[in-house]
């Protein structure tokens, strides 16, 4: 079969793979599109420890079963039977595993074969480019729902990407009074203020540091990290309110230095969240049908032949596009 191999630092090459038949338990789906995460990214420029060469990787997905049944996979394999498992917290396993990571191979390729209950059966109306945003919004489902923010709270996001466009349009479902976005990419903070954001502030200078600073005021209720990167997540705590939350999604670099004492003195709660319960995928997709999220227009597609030039645009030439896609069959 045709897949997309990660072969060195920053190349991917089209390569001719076996096409492995399903395990017990197992089914294959024949995969249509495939979306490339920020955790690809991290792989394709060799930041990944768990991502090495030669690897297919990959982990969202849009795909049909052999009976033709349209389906999206939930891609983070569980053992079932770990405390965290049984407790409903599968994302926390002892031995958890994800498509396109390790030497698991992942959806930039024709073919991949899963576990039946990873997998779920989507409508024909529903557009693969937007079932193809199950798993990542799966995460902003889980992480409002660990969060647990009250009616009407104050929101900003540091992070205008993905996760930051999505965690933005979930916050106007579930009751944010505002929600300020904050990034130092011109072209996703005008995405932001198309998705409704009430405010969107450019923060590579110090005048727009300064700048939210006053839109915070006392402090933002909620302050979402979802860049991962030491100046992202420092910011985050600056626009916390005495008493407020602090959620840090981001895994952009793997240490940061922070001003602890000055949060400490603050009271801030902090949260972190990490990937998604089989329940919150569920809730992701049916949010999607429901047609309640949506980024077809800031999508862009390519076919998976043309894998290295994707990978150059999310790398070299950021643009307004907040999610790419690869087109396999």
């Amino acid at each position: 079969m045709k897949a997309l191999v990660y072969t060195a630092e920053r190349k991917v090459e089209i390569e001719d793979r076996p096409r492995i038949a399903p395990g017990p338990g197992e089914v294959e789906i024949a995969i249509e599109l495939a979306g490339i995460c920020g955790s690809d990214v991290s792989g394709f420029l060799g930041h990944s420890a768990r991502r090495k060469p030669r690897l297919v990787l990959g982990h969202e997905l849009v795909g049909r079963l052999s009976n033709g049944q349209r389906v999206v996979a939930n891609p983070l394999i569980s053992c079932q039977h770990c405390t965290a498992c049984l407790s409903g917290a599968q994302n926390l396993c002892s031995s958890w595993r994800l498509l396109g990571m390790d030497q698991l191979s992942g959806s930039f390729a024709e073919f991949v074969s899963l576990p039946e209950m990873q997998v779920y059966e989507i409508p024909e109306f529903l557009p693969s480019t937007r079932a193809i945003l199950t798993e990542p919004l799966a995460n902003i489902v889980h992480l409002f729902r660990i969060a647990h923010p009250d009616p009407f709270f104050r929101l900003a996001i540091v992070g205008a990407g993905t996760m930051g466009a999505l965690a933005l349009s979930v916050s106007r479902l579930i009751g944010a009074s505002e929600t300020v976005m904050l990034d130092v990419n011109q072209q996703r903070l005008n995405n932001a203020l198309t998705l409704g954001a009430t405010a969107a502030v450019n923060t590579a200078a110090e005048d727009g540091v300064a700048k939210a600073g006053e839109l915070a005021g006392h402090g933002f209720d909620l302050v979402l990290d979802a860049s991962g990167i030491s100046a992202a997540r420092q910011m985050a705590f600056d626009l916390c309110r005495p008493g407020g939350q602090v959620v840090l999604l981001g895994m952009g670099h793997q240490r940061s230095e922070v001003d602890f004492v000055t949060s400490i003195r603050k009271e801030h709660r902090i949260t972190m969240s990490f990937a998604y319960t089989p329940a919150d995928f569920e809730r992701a997709l049916a949010l999607l049908i429901a047609g309640k999220i949506d980024l077809k227009n800031y999508t862009a597609s390519y076919p998976l032949e043309q894998g290295q030039e994707a990978f150059e645009e999310l790398t070299l030439k950021p643009s307004s596009k907040l999610k790419i896609v690869l087109g396999v069959s």
